[in-house]
């Protein structure tokens, strides 16, 4: 064939598409902008690098919580935790007691309580469980980052009995009278005191004024102006075996911050800077305090266990919600 009619042939073939076969021709795929790609893992990088930060000032017994500060980007502080066991024991052989657990970081407790015809009158002093010269001594003003105790029964499977009613209070004071069995209270939860009974309690803030620093003047023997929630137990029906003997035992946890008063030397060097302020933890952190029960059945493994997937969860509505926002802007 002639050389230019072979290329004329080429030429009027090339146009021709090929047979559908009735299906539509499928469209192209269309390119994910890199932005929009990798949203989904920027965003659980982020809020897996704020779990930490929100536990930190939730979950009093978390890793994260000791030596923590609140992170509001306030002044250089020194971090301390403060922790230690409470025995609970009966009033004499009546199988029944009374402790309530205050957020004062020098006096933590009531002093024993007494028990008459089923009514306590509570002891006319805040104590500490702290032995010698307490840390906190070189304080000029301290406030509460986190703050829990966890009840644990003692005894045997043969001696445990009775009940225990736990409940939050607002603003207990000394010496007042309590009925044993009251339940008008804040929360309240009853449970029976069973050997190896595990119980957590988290307090929480009252209020923004919680977050603010207060003189070490104003923790006293006898406060009563207290910023976060206190914990009443109100143990009855127990053993009756032992005079004064436990019927549970408290394990407390208050981490707190404070700054130095101006007579302290050589402590300066102990004060860390504030880190830098968190604004997604501290919503996230407001949301689980406004939305979860005080109270978690179990021990310190599962509350933290709790409070961390709580985190997480509020972490994803406060991020969503920023996004919400932020999306509102741009319309």
């Amino acid at each position: 064939m002639p050389k230019g009619k072979k290329q004329k042939k080429q030429a009027k073939g090339k146009g021709k598409s090929k047979k559908s076969n009735g299906k539509p021709k499928p469209l192209p795929p269309v390119p994910v902008p890199r932005m929009l790609a990798s949203t989904g893992t920027a965003k659980k990088a982020a809020k897996m690098k704020h779990v930490p930060a929100t536990c930190s000032m939730t979950d009093p017994f978390c890793i994260h919580a000791k030596g923590a500060q609140r992170l509001d980007g306030g002044p250089p502080t020194i971090p301390y935790q403060i922790r230690g066991l409470v025995v609970i024991g009966a009033w004499g052989v009546t199988g029944a007691a009374r402790y309530v657990f205050v957020p004062n970081p020098m006096y933590q407790r009531n002093s024993p309580a007494s028990l008459t015809s089923g009514t306590y009158v509570m002891g006319a002093n805040w104590v500490s469980f702290l032995t010698g010269s307490d840390f906190l001594t070189n304080a000029k003003e301290i406030r509460i980052v986190s703050y829990g105790v966890v009840l644990r029964c003692p005894l045997s499977a043969n001696n445990a009995s009775g009940q225990v009613i736990v409940g939050t209070v607002a603003a207990p004071t000394v010496g007042e009278s309590f009925v044993s069995g009251t339940m008008n209270m804040a929360e309240v939860q009853v449970h029976a005191l069973a050997a190896g009974t595990e119980l957590t309690w988290i307090s929480r803030p009252l209020g923004p004024e919680a977050h603010l620093f207060k003189p070490y003047s104003g923790f006293t023997t006898t406060m009563s102006d207290f910023d976060w929630t206190s914990l009443s137990v109100d143990i009855s029906g127990s053993y009756t075996g032992v005079t004064d003997g436990p019927l549970m035992i408290a394990e407390v946890c208050m981490n707190v911050e404070f700054t130095l008063n101006t007579t302290t030397t050589g402590l300066g060097n102990l004060a860390k800077a504030a880190p830098a302020p968190n604004k997604m933890a501290l919503a996230a952190a407001d949301k689980i305090r406004s939305t979860t029960p005080s109270f978690i059945q179990g021990g310190i493994q599962t509350a933290s266990s709790k409070i961390e997937s709580l985190a997480t969860s509020a972490l994803d509505s406060v991020m969503s919600e920023g996004m919400a926002f932020f999306s509102s802007l741009l319309l």
